[in-house]
């Protein structure tokens, strides 16, 4: 998965047609994956990340947040617990600042140990509706993930997958775990199925129309999570974390000076971008794309004041855009 520049690309239609009504599937080896395992495993993620650690149950999972001292967001994470340990799958490209992070801060009396598991497991992840299905016909499994972040194994030892519930994105969406000697076989067996390869941009379009932010573009340390709508990664009632007394603050106010927000563009355009409003500074283009069912629509970052409904213009004034909620719908 690339990082996130542009968003003028239109997807690949025979990828976006997969993903909508049949099975696509993404290689995504550029995730993170790394197991905490110890008596405090999670105790460390709890003084460390937003979200509560203590009500993990065995094969149920969370996600969370990383953030800087002053509230920001390293990274966004999800979390899975297994077999006595707590498998991690970070954002794309953050594996090793999210291990470095774990590293530096386990201290002399912690009971933890921190395994990298990015070379024993390769990372595909299967939208649509009939991923399930595919899945259950490569594992022989007769049950696959039905909610996010529920992660299942398929098979005792290091032979078996791990399938983890993902987030939807308009359509349903599992990820696989596979031991990395069997990743070009699995491949080779999802074209059988008829899985089609997920390329880039259409992968963009897919989160874009969900209104789900990515790494690099709405997920960076220019955010705090409140400001990104990930609620369901911060808990309220937790103890002291990293980075804990600037987002309670903000919660406790009621009041943010931006939210990420939904744009209809009216031509395509590249992100990021700056917002105006009557010549005045309203927010930053963050992501953009040509959506197949959508037109140009794009994801930004939006000053407060700028209620929903309101027309802004984007980077120099060629192309304007209308800010509108999230989720998108059809037009």
């Amino acid at each position: 998965m690339s990082t996130p520049e542009t968003g003028s690309t239109p997807p690949a239609p025979a990828a976006y047609q997969a993903a909508l009504g049949g099975v696509a599937w993404r290689d995504e080896s550029d995730i993170g994956r790394m197991i905490l395992a110890g008596r405090d495993r999670a105790a460390l993620l709890q003084r460390l990340t937003t979200n509560d650690m203590s009500q993990i149950a065995e094969g149920s999972g969370v996600r969370t947040v990383f953030t800087s001292p002053i509230g920001r967001i390293i990274d966004v994470v999800t979390v899975h617990a297994i077999d006595d340990a707590l498998l991690l799958l970070t954002g794309p490209g953050q594996g090793a600042a999210v291990y470095g992070l774990l590293r530096r801060n386990i201290f002399f009396n912690d009971q933890v140990t921190l395994t990298a598991a990015g070379r024993r497991y390769a990372q595909l992840t299967l939208y649509g509706p009939a991923g399930a299905a595919a899945l259950q016909a490569l594992c022989g499994t007769p049950t696959t993930p039905s909610i996010p972040h529920q992660i299942v194994r398929t098979a005792p030892g290091d032979d078996g997958w791990l399938l983890v519930g993902r987030r939807p994105l308009g359509v349903p969406v599992v990820t696989a775990l596979v031991p990395a000697g069997a990743v070009a076989g699995a491949q080779a067996a999802l074209a059988q199925h008829g899985a089609v390869p997920l390329d880039d941009a259409t992968a963009q379009v897919l989160h874009v129309e969900a209104g789900e932010g990515r790494t690099g573009a709405e997920f960076s340390e220019h955010y705090i999570p409140l400001e990104t709508g990930l609620l369901d990664a911060i808990s309220f009632t937790k103890g002291c974390y990293v980075g804990q007394e600037i987002i309670a603050r903000m919660e406790s106010r009621g009041r943010m000076a931006r939210r990420l927000c939904g744009l209809r563009l009216d031509a395509p355009a590249t992100s990021p971008a700056p917002l105006w409003h009557a010549g005045a500074d309203a927010g930053t283009l963050t992501s953009a794309v040509v959506s197949p069912r959508l037109g140009p629509v794009g994801l930004g970052y939006i000053r407060t004041a700028h209620a929903y409904g309101t027309h802004l213009t984007v980077g120099s004034g060629d192309t304007h855009a209308t800010v509108v909620e999230l989720p998108f719908r059809d037009a």
